[in-house]
């Protein structure tokens, strides 16, 4: 950083301050001495007399032919530098074109400048320019004034350089504020590109780079939760299949070695093994197209009474066996949802075993539907023990269960709310839990309201 942004901000701000300080000095330079020559042509009596002169000879004669015999027929006159006034001298005449007319002494040019014209003193003739007087260069003339002038120029060279140096300095203090900042950066970022998550950056004021830092340590901690939950979700994934395996592995190891017979009994059991198995893979598939957003749904208008109804009538006997009671409280104007069918039936089917799970004999599960503004919530109640607060934050992480020694066969996989959550925001939608212990617990989602009519869908539901 230091060997590449640092000197290539050094050289860029070098290049403006010594644009900005040489622009300066010379414009200073410049209109200085055209200023301090007005100044003295202006102060200097003799020279506008002779220009006076000059002015009434064009007068008279119309044009500025034999203007010589002018200075040839008058006495000498010193002027302020010493040259003679009685006679052109160091002196130059021009047309108002600049065109040289009379050349002072030393004088090769021909024609003047524009920019050249401007230092001189105007000859004019009823309000008109007629042409210019040039007095001897004060640059060239060993003179007072070009020591003053010459004395203007050291003073702003060394001013200008006082003023680069000063830049300089005050350039690098700045930029090494800039990147040490950066450096610190950098070597974070290095640290954690080598692995080490745990590496943060020093946030100091709240400039941009301040901001920078504070946003590559969030970034950075994401990694470190993320990278945190890939470590647990492996060796939850490991410890989940090994229950499962363990035991078709036992049972199939006994059969062959003839502790077990081989019998259908034994074989439903390592059966029903291998079901759980394929299912925790669907699971994992299921949420991994979820992570990476290739999770297609196949939406369309849903009667979503209808489909309740359906999903209801489909867990009454189970409900029966436990002495569980199931209600349905949907209005009969319930809107349509935009929904896939068989995605749905995968929340819902989550929820109600969910609620059928640990819901005692006699108690209830109530299925609610309403429309609130674009949406429709549906919630899943129960009147069950409820669930401590400590564990609502964590109900949909997964593998999570709350009750860390229950078996497999009753605990489920772990991952049924993780996946109820991805498929519902995968509709649009939102899903939450509300519990109280000793209470019950109500898990509400919602969904997008169709904008067209729905199939109509003939099924017979017994909503008590």
């Amino acid at each position: 950083m230091r060997g590449t942004l640092f000197w290539k901000w050094m050289l860029a701000f070098l290049a403006v301050v010594v644009a900005a300080v040489g622009t300066m000095a010379i414009l200073s330079g410049w209109m200085t001495e055209a200023e301090f020559r007005r100044y003295t042509f202006s102060q200097n009596a003799g020279w506008g007399q002779l220009a006076s002169e000059l002015a009434t000879y064009y007068a008279e004669h119309g044009s500025w032919e034999g203007v010589e015999s002018l200075f040839l027929a008058q006495p000498a006159r010193h002027g302020r530098w010493g040259n003679s006034m009685g006679r052109m001298g160091a002196s130059t005449l021009t047309d108002a074109e600049g065109n040289v007319i009379l050349a002072g002494e030393g004088v090769e040019a021909t024609r003047f400048s524009s920019a050249k014209l401007r230092q001189a003193i105007p000859i004019e003739v009823e309000g008109e320019i007629v042409g210019y007087l040039l007095p001897p260069d004060l640059t060239h003339a060993a003179t007072p004034e070009r020591q003053f002038i010459t004395r203007v120029r050291s003073a702003l060279l060394f001013s200008a350089l006082v003023a680069l140096t000063v830049a300089v300095v005050l350039g690098i203090l700045l930029f090494r504020s800039i990147v040490a900042p950066l450096n610190l950066l950098t070597r974070a970022s290095q640290a954690i590109a080598a692995g080490d998550l745990s590496v943060r950056a020093t946030v100091r004021g709240n400039h941009e780079i301040a901001q920078l830092a504070d946003a590559f340590n969030r970034m950075a901690e994401s990694l470190e939760r993320a990278e945190r939950a890939r470590r647990n979700q492996t060796a939850d994934i490991a410890h989940e299949l090994r229950t499962p395996l363990t035991v078709l592995q036992g049972t199939l190891e006994a059969m062959a070695d003839g502790v077990y017979p081989l019998d259908r009994e034994n074989v439903q059991l390592a059966l029903s093994q291998v079901r759980t198995l394929a299912r925790m893979v669907e699971d994992l598939r299921l949420l991994a197209l979820s992570d990476a957003g290739e999770l297609h749904l196949y939406t369309r208008p849903l009667d979503l009474r209808a489909f309740l109804c359906r999903q209801l009538e489909g867990y009454r006997s189970k409900a029966r066996e436990k002495g569980i009671t199931l209600r349905l409280e949907v209005p009969d104007a319930l809107p349509p949802v935009q929904a896939d069918r068989d995605r749905l039936s995968q929340i819902v089917g989550n929820l109600m075993s969910n609620a059928l799970r640990y819901v005692h004999r006699g108690g209830e599960v109530v299925i609610r539907a309403q429309a609130a503004g674009d949406e429709v919530r549906v919630a899943v109640a129960d009147d069950g023990p409820g669930i401590p607060a400590e564990e609502l934050p964590h109900l949909f992480e997964r593998f999570w269960r709350g009750d860390k020694a229950r078996r497999r066969a009753t605990g489920g996989s772990g991952l049924g709310l993780t996946i109820a959550k991805s498929l519902v925001e995968a509709h649009g939608g939102r899903i939450w839990v509300e519990s109280e212990e000793g209470k019950g617990t109500t898990f509400t989602f919602t969904l997008p309201i169709a904008e067209e009519a729905a199939e109509a869908e003939e099924f017979p539901c017994d909503p008590a």
